[in-house]
């Protein structure tokens, strides 16, 4: 498995941080001071304890070489302990609003309960409720100040329990939607029940809702979050805002003497901060960090919001909008190993521009706000270089982020304040190697890379996403999402050995394996993928990628292999789909529209293909087996049993005598997939 190991402190002298002695920034002020006098002997800072963090902890150049090493439970939090509690004997109980140093109440989004993410107060407590209407309208006060009004009229009946809220608690609720794969919450500024119409406010538009709300209203899936017309189950907690109190209805056998209530009050959502300057080539370099857990980050704010109240959250597609817990950029060398991150409202980690030979292995991530490592360029290279189609671009410049490892990590309960997190996202990265992991428990995509939309350049070359496991992921409830995601052209990138399963999309999406637009020179080779909303293969379009030694295994809808476009930009939509086995039990074999691909030139030889159903109830595109064999496809293969060992509890072993063996398909085991942490 691969793995980073550090040096022991020993090799040089240290300082301890620890709670009661110095903190971090008292450390960090006395190497400074060190090494401004030319005394560079101190190369390790010894973590012990939970330390509070009251700002973030940023790293700079000056700062290279520097080892931090947790002992004893090691960990930096940006939380603070609420005090105060009292029981009301209405079946909550309530504690005063923390206070800044003006004397204001601090506004948080998040609470932690003895080491649990206490459910904010929602409205309605389980589901969704549809948006049949909705416009927005841009506004511009007297200064020139222009934001954005939505207006969403609901046909739900339960929306009129909105009536009861006063007016002034609407400045701290908030209307949370989903429109297939993008997420927004805004405040609520009005309610007239008279229409039943929720009126909100923010400081940026979101992304083409009028567009998307004229043709997929009945898509959204709307909820509202902090009213008191959710505040009605055990464990769910309330900000009242008008009265400046904390509102916590308490568990079967929780005791307000030994509650632990922590929100997260570090007024920048990044804990810790690595800052080179990739511009000028003065990078931090040679910094590493073992054994250390890193909890409780507050949701990134947008401009114009203001620190005292709710997030006006959006983020576009995988919480891009999203920094990280740990935030880095321009960095060399920096290795994070067996650490923990926990209880964010972002990334745990967020890698920008000018990143390289870096790694983040044998860590945790869970209770994550977004999703668990984003690693990419920080600009849009889309934007860039439309005007060369096809050109790639290699990693070069002091801007690129390349040649890092992100392996033997768990990464799980992600989405938990933005559900458009990812597990793990490459975004204009190369040579990079995603191996090994654990990823679950998520709201949207496992693993994505790529980013650029169409037959572009793309510096997305060359990476590996392999031996990963990948599970229990949309959960019903994102659209467009997969297990594994890549679009763009990305030449060289292999996806191998990979298991993914579990996957649940609201909408369309929810397949394994997605090569979405531009996809490009991929090659996808010995995956299992079963039990999936849509396809287990899904190519929107793409060309020249390799699909081989695959095993596709039940989808419930529309196909369990897909492709859909056949010329774009002038370029066939080829794929070549070679030696796999793909099996159903309810949905066709193959969707609508791939029986014409292959006026792209695509080939699609010596399959395997099974409905456990018969060959009667057998669908390709509308056709039975027949006709599809014969068809203008020329797909070659046979149909019949692969002879799985026990594919309904998840064993695909092959039997000896499985007819896919003579048609040269090679079995792989995936004994060595995903994390060896416990």
């Amino acid at each position: 498995m691969p793995t980073v190991v550090l040096a022991a402190c020993a090799l040089g002298a240290s300082l301890v941080v620890e709670p009661g002695g110095l903190t971090l920034d008292e450390a960090l002020d006395r190497i400074r001071a060190a090494r401004a006098s030319g005394d560079y002997s101190t190369e390790c800072v010894v973590v012990r304890g939970t330390n509070r963090l009251t700002r973030t902890a940023t790293l700079l150049p000056a700062d290279s070489g520097l080892r931090f090493v947790g002992e004893d439970g090691a960990a930096f939090t940006g939380g603070f302990e609420l005090e105060g509690w009292s029981d009301t004997g209405l079946g909550w109980w309530s504690c005063p609003a923390p206070k800044d140093e003006r004397g204001d109440d601090i506004w948080f989004e998040q609470l932690w309960v003895n080491g649990r993410r206490a459910a904010r107060s929602r409205f309605p407590n389980d589901g969704y409720i549809r948006l049949p209407k909705a416009e927005c309208r841009a506004v511009t006060n007297g200064c020139g100040k222009v934001t954005y009004v939505e207006s969403a009229c609901f046909s739900d009946d339960r929306v009129k329990a909105l009536g009861a809220m006063p007016e002034e608690e609407m400045p701290f609720s908030q209307m949370c939607a989903i429109v297939k794969w993008t997420f927004v919450r805004r405040t609520i500024k009005a309610y007239d029940p008279s229409e039943n119409t929720v009126t909100t406010h923010g400081y940026n538009v979101w992304h083409r809702w009028q567009a998307w709300i004229s043709s997929f209203a009945k898509e959204a899936l709307v909820w509202f979050e902090n009213v008191r017309a959710g505040f009605d189950e055990p464990g769910e907690w309330f900000y009242d805002g008008r009265l400046s109190r904390i509102l916590y209805r308490p568990l079967p056998g929780e005791a307000i003497g030994t509650v632990s209530a922590v929100a997260p009050l570090v007024r920048d959502s990044k804990l810790v901060e690595l800052r080179g300057d990739w511009r000028s080539g003065d990078f931090v370099t040679n910094v590493s960090f073992r054994n250390i857990s890193f909890l409780h980050s507050r949701a990134p704010r947008i401009p114009g919001d203001t620190l005292n109240g709710p997030t006006q959250t959006i983020q576009h597609q995988a919480a891009s909008g999203s920094d990280g817990a740990i935030s880095l950029s321009g960095v060399r060398g920096v290795v994070f190993d067996g650490c923990n991150v926990a209880h964010t409202g972002n990334y745990a980690f967020r890698f920008g521009s000018g990143c390289m030979s870096n790694a983040v292995v044998n860590c945790r991530m869970s209770d994550l706000g977004a999703g668990g490592v984003w690693m990419g360029a920080d600009y849009r290279y889309e934007d860039r270089i439309k005007e060369i189609p096809r050109r790639i671009i290699h990693p070069e410049s002091s801007e690129s982020t390349a040649y890092n490892l992100v392996s033997n990590n768990v990464v799980t309960c992600a989405g938990r304040f933005n559900p458009e997190g990812v597990g793990i996202i490459l975004t204009h990265c190369s040579d990079t190697r995603v191996v090994h992991n654990d990823i679950s428990d998520i709201f949207y995509t496992g693993i994505t890379a790529g980013w650029t939309w169409g037959f572009f350049g793309s510096v997305s070359q060359r990476n590996e996403i392999g031996s990963n496991r990948i599970w229990d992921l949309g959960k019903d409830t994102m659209s467009d999402m997969g297990g594994i995601y890549l679009l763009g052209t990305s030449f060289g990138t292999r996806v191998h050995d990979n298991l993914v399963r579990d996957v649940r999309s609201q909408f369309y999406g929810g397949c394994g394996i997605y090569l979405d637009e531009g996809a490009e020179g991929i090659v996808v080779e010995r995956n299992l993928v079963y039990n999936t909303t849509n396809a287990g293969f899904n190519q929107h379009f793409g060309s020249g990628c390799v699909v081989r030694n695959n095993i596709f295994a039940f989808s419930r809808m529309k196909g369990a292999v897909s492709a859909h476009r056949r010329v774009v930009q002038g370029i066939p939509c080829a794929v070549h789909f070679l030696r796999n086995i793909v099996v159903v039990s309810e949905a066709p074999l193959a969707a609508k529209g791939v029986r014409g691909m292959h006026e792209a030139g695509c080939v699609w030889a010596d399959n395997l293909w099974y409905d456990y159903r018969g060959e009667k109830s057998a669908e390709f595109d509308g056709v039975g087996w027949d006709e599809w064999r014969q068809g203008p496809l020329e797909c070659g293969g046979v149909f019949a049993d692969p002879r799985f060992v026990d594919a309904a509890n998840g064993d695909f072993r092959l039997r000896d005598d499985s007819p896919a063996l003579a048609l040269g398909f090679k079995p792989f085991d995936l004994g060595a997939a995903g994390s060896s942490l416990k």
